[in-house]
């Protein structure tokens, strides 16, 4: 279904970048069925899938207008940007296909927006606390709260619960272009610190987003997305870095490296941690006392097996 061409008051679109969701899109998009406060317009952006997922999209029996748009795989910033550029709406609303809503979502935080404004606050943009299910029964809730002005906290991490939790006005979103597509990781970060940078950021205080994360998912697969961490680390500070002090620019290249040393640490790549921590000791020296030492401690213990590794490899042979 085509855009209206005009949008109502308040109305929300729902952008969903799509790539092999077969076996969640259905889910997804029941939860949007199901919310107090329906979306004015759902678009779901297929990226090149291979399985049957844009068939469940196109027979879904939607209670609000849904759009099926279809491109190469370009990744998640390029779906998402064609989402945006399709709405007329006034708020886009991000999802993962793989992501649920709590039913009261859109009402809450539209509701927050409505009194943000009336109390004169420029705010670009509203999240809510996150529920992480893990594939092996744990769970995590990222609960960062949001009230006011954040830039300089994104210097340190991604303070956004994620991208499924964001509320934001769609001109914000034009006005900055969009996400950058050449990054397949933390091109929401650098989106949502830009939007920091002239407005604020405000959060619904309630777990209003489940989000599941399995063997498929873009964060347990740091080999493949560490090389767009580092090409993040580079535009970041190409655009922030003359602002920032020395010691935040050193922190701001530690952190994000130390983020996937610590994945290549979980999953037993013991060459990788070490790879890791030699590109920050590069950086710097205080890389020996970052976060009281964990990452040298975890080098230490990856160089040990490395080099254990390759004895018993010679020894072999």
């Amino acid at each position: 279904m085509l855009n209206q061409d005009s949008p109502a008051p308040c109305s929300v679109c729902v952008v969903i970048p799509m790539f092999n969701a077969a076996g969640s899109i259905q889910q997804t998009l029941d939860s949007l069925s199901e919310q107090t406060r329906l979306p004015d317009h759902v678009i779901v952006i297929d990226d090149g899938s291979s399985d049957a997922g844009p068939q469940l999209v196109q027979y879904y029996a939607a209670p609000f207008p849904l759009t099926l748009l279809r491109q190469a795989n370009e990744g998640p910033a390029s779906a998402r940007n064609k989402g945006v550029l399709r709405s007329t709406e006034t708020f886009i609303a991000f999802l993962d296909a793989d992501d649920q809503w709590h039913p009261e979502k859109l009402e809450k935080q539209l509701a927050l927006y409505d009194e943000l404004r009336r109390l004169g606050h420029s705010v670009g943009l509203i999240d809510c606390d996150v529920l992480i299910e893990y594939s092996d029964g744990s769970r995590q809730v990222e609960a960062r709260h949001k009230c006011g002005r954040h830039f300089n906290d994104f210097i340190h991490a991604n303070i956004v619960n994620g991208t499924s939790a964001v509320l934001v006005l769609r001109e914000v979103v034009a006005a900055l272009g969009g996400f950058d597509p050449s990054l397949h990781f933390a091109e929401d970060r650098l989106l949502w610190t830009r939007i920091a940078e002239h407005w604020e950021i405000r959060t619904v205080p309630q777990v209003l987003v489940r989000r599941e994360i399995n063997s498929g998912n873009i964060t347990a697969q740091p080999k493949k997305y560490y090389p767009h961490k580092c090409k993040f680390i580079d535009l970041y500070l190409a655009r922030y870095g003359a602002t920032l002090t020395r010691q935040q620019r050193t922190h701001f290249v530690l952190a994000n490296h130390a983020e996937f040393l610590d994945a290549f640490s979980r999953y037993g790549e013991h060459s990788q941690v070490v790879t890791v921590y030699r590109r920050m000791f590069e950086h710097s020296w205080q890389t020996l006392f970052f976060c009281r030492g964990k990452q040298t401690l975890r080098y230490l213990y990856a160089r040990a097996r490395t080099l254990r590794k390759a004895a018993e490899s010679t020894t072999a042979h």
